[in-house]
């Protein structure tokens, strides 16, 4: 049977929250000591609470120190490298946000210019649209009749290889063309001549 879903709120009844406070403290600790033992790392705990006279901490008040002075004798770039404070946080939270929020916002309308381009083709007048949407019409046909020219360009390309590929290779005397390329004025004799001695 699947745990019911606790709500993050506010818990309001005393003896309930101190209940959940001590499972869940007891919980907290548990991950700690797992982490510390899978990963071989070291790890501490600390827990202030109204519930309790002194803090709690795992796994001793000396290890405890040893783990926090090591973290002290680190220098200052290695303690702040990865740590984050709420106001650091939220920027990012809100600047990835905004990120998606961009892209989601392209995205419609790129979907919004498609079904125009759709109901233009079916007939649909140009009449009563804003300038926004024509330009932007406008670059969506230029990039679309772009990608088919570079793919009618490809297509000739292959049929072109394909020709050269398949064309049955012939022995070809290389003074054949070289009339042709030299031009016509010069005599037959001085070909034939040519030929006798290739």
């Amino acid at each position: 049977m699947a745990r019911k879903r606790v709500k993050l709120q506010w818990v309001e009844d005393n003896a309930a929250r101190k209940a959940m406070y001590k499972k869940r403290v007891n919980g907290l600790m548990k991950k700690v000591r797992e982490l510390s033992t899978l990963c071989g790392v070291d790890a501490c705990l600390i827990t202030y609470s109204p519930y309790q006279p002194v803090p709690e901490v795992w796994p001793s008040p000396t290890e405890v120190e040893q783990v926090v002075a090591s973290f002290r004798n680190l220098p200052k770039n290695d303690r702040i490298k990865k740590v984050l404070n709420q106001e650091i946080f939220i920027w990012q939270r809100i600047l990835k946000a905004r990120v998606e929020a961009m892209k989601q916002l392209m995205k419609n309308r790129k979907r919004e210019i498609e079904n125009l381009r759709t109901q233009c083709l079916g007939g649909r007048q140009l009449e009563g649209l804003e300038s926004k949407d024509v330009l932007d019409l406008t670059w969506a046909i230029d990039n679309q009749l772009e990608a088919v020219k570079k793919r009618i360009e490809n297509l000739s390309l292959d049929v072109a290889v394909d020709a050269l590929n398949n064309q049955p290779l012939t022995e070809q005397n290389p003074n054949e063309n070289l009339g042709n390329e030299l031009g016509d004025d010069v005599d037959s004799d001085f070909w034939s001549n040519l030929q006798k001695l290739s």
